[in-house]
Order: structure tokens, then C-alpha cells, then sequence
């Protein structure tokens, strides 16, 4: 079994805790080779250089018995597509008959002022965050127990945060008309119902993913972030879901704990104040839900 890890770094500050999830991987024993998509133009060597329990120094010689070191490959992409777009062109840069299965991370922005309903629980884009990379990445031992489930489970073709794990119609039916053009184009019937990974963090089996490389990221326009949905991107991340089930497989969650008290305070914070874009790109600002400033 190996996997490929697939990131795309947006948010360099967030290196810190990115590192400390990935070293779960190599405390699991997990076979695996990490690839690092990027935008800003850094130095490829200043990225490696943060990545460095990747590869073993020159001094080490062989690798001892029970020793993992992956490979790191650095893949510059333009900023099309959120992290979506990059992640189609890593799929176009690596040899998928290496792999069985495709580790999708993402940094996430935390200084967003939204807040989403999904599931039933309030979650802002700190703790959507939280929960996505912890289910997948938050101890060695979840991280087996992620890989058994799907080595165990043939049918299973994606595994993703149980929170975020979603058929909620409201996040995919007025997108459906778009949805079903691109599962057509993919080769696919139209679909009216399915469930898809929110958040786009997600462990899949490899040939689920092979439809994708119809796209490049040429086809994705340039990232905006006040754009939160409509974008091919936005489909995509949809499709994922789609994708796996109309070939035949099941979408599993991944358990984690509660977080009952974050998603407390959470909604508490939501009460006091809340500051929202709205559609038309206007700035909306409500204290105690009573809107008080909006600003074209």
C-alpha cells in the first residue's frame, strides 16, 4: 500500500501545525511521498528546507530497519482554482499507477468572516479547519485506523471528516444543472442525489480520481476569494463526491471526537457578531444578529 500526499500551501504561517500532522504519517509508518503545490513563488529550496524529516541528509546512508522517509516534490502552479485547480495539475505531475490511495490536504483560512451550517453544526473556517485535518491526520493511530478502513472495505472509495461529510441538497441542488454538464463530460450520467467531502480534505482510492485528469487547471479561473461558490472549482469539489459514487462506491466518515465546546463558542461568537459578504459584494455587519453598517 502507498499513498501520495497531496497539499497545496496557501497559508505559509500554518506550516507549523501542517508539519506536526504530516509527521503522524511517519509515526504511523505509512509509505508515502508528499507533494507540495504552491503559488506565492517561493524558492523551491526554502520550502524543502521546511520539510527536511522528508528526506534523510546525505550522512545517513541506508535506512535502518522500520525507518520511513518520503520523497518531496515541489509542483509552482498559478493560482487558479483555490486549492482545487492545483490539485488537478499535481494529479497530471505524478505517476498515479504508483499509488493506491491520494491524501487531499489544504491549508484553510482563518480570518474568514463566514460561518456555515453543515450538518446541523455551526462550524467558521478555523474549526472546519480543525475537524478536517485531525480526522484525517490527527494521531498515527487515526491515521491507521483510516488506512484499515479502506484496506478492509473495497466498496469504500473516499473517507473524509464525519462532520463534513454532507448530502445536504441546499450545498449542491442549484448548482445541479452545472454538476450533471461536467459528470457528462467526464463520461458520467447525470446524477439528482449524492453526498460529497465539504472542505475538499479527503483519502481516496486512486482510480476514483482518474476521471479528473480531463481537466487542467487552465481550466479554472483565477482565485477569488470574496467568490464562495459557482466557480468550476466549486463543482469540482462537488464532483469528488459524485464522481465516487456513480462509479460504484461508498463515501465513509471518518470518526473524531465532538468538539462540542468549540462549536459553542463558535455560535456564541456567531451571536455577538457577525460580519458577512454578501452576494451583490456588499460588506454586511450585525451585532447580536441587528444589522448595524453595510458597505457597498
Amino acid at each position: 500500500m502507498k499513498l501520495a500526499v497531496i497539499l497545496h500551501l496557501y497559508y505559509e504561517d500554518q506550516l507549523p501545525e501542517i508539519i506536526r500532522h504530516l509527521q503522524n504519517l511517519n509515526a504511523a509508518n505509512i509509505d508515502y511521498d508528499l507533494y507540495i503545490t504552491n503559488i506565492n513563488n517561493q524558492p523551491e529550496q526554502s520550502v524543502k528546507e521546511k520539510f527536511s524529516f522528508c528526506v534523510p541528509p546525505p550522512w545517513r546512508g541506508r535506512l535502518g530497519e522500520g525507518e520511513n522517509h518520503p520523497s518531496l516534490t515541489f509542483i509552482p502552479t498559478p493560482n487558479n482554482g483555490y486549492d482545487i485547480g492545483p490539485f488537478i495539475d499535481a494529479l497530471h505531475h505524478i505517476n498515479l499507477n504508483n499509488y493506491d490511495y491520494i491524501l487531499k490536504l489544504h491549508t484553510k483560512g482563518k480570518t474568514s468572516p463566514n460561518y456555515t451550517l453543515l450538518n446541523n453544526r455551526r462550524l467558521n473556517n478555523t474549526l472546519w479547519g480543525k475537524i478536517l485535518w485531525n480526522a484525517l491526520l490527527g494521531s498515527a493511530k487515526q491515521i491507521r485506523r483510516n488506512i484499515a478502513v479502506m484496506e478492509q472495505n473495497p466498496q469504500i472509495g473516499m473517507l473524509t471528516a464525519r462532520y463534513c461529510l454532507t448530502g445536504e441538497p441546499k450545498f449542491y441542488q442549484k448548482h445541479l444543472p452545472q454538476i450533471n454538464r461536467e459528470l457528462q463530460k467526464l463520461g458520467f450520467s447525470p446524477m439528482q442525489n449524492f453526498a460529497f467531502p465539504a472542505g475538499s480534505i479527503f483519502l481516496a482510492r486512486t482510480e476514483v480520481l482518474k476521471p479528473f485528469l480531463t481537466y487542467t487547471i487552465n481550466d479554472f479561473t483565477l482565485t477569488n476569494g470574496k467568490i464562495k461558490e459557482g466557480t468550476l472549482a466549486h463543482i469540482v469539489e462537488r464532483l469528488f463526491g459524485a464522481v465516487t459514487i456513480t462509479q460504484g462506491y461508498n463515501l465513509a466518515p471518518a470518526p473524531h471526537k465532538t468538539y462540542a465546546i468549540a462549536r459553542l463558542l463558535v455560535g456564541l461568537k456567531r451571536f455577538i457578531y457577525q460580519k458577512k459578504y454578501t452576494s451583490s459584494g456588499k460588506t454586511l455587519i450585525k451585532i447580536c444578529k441587528i444589522p448595524v453598517y453595510k458597505k457597498s
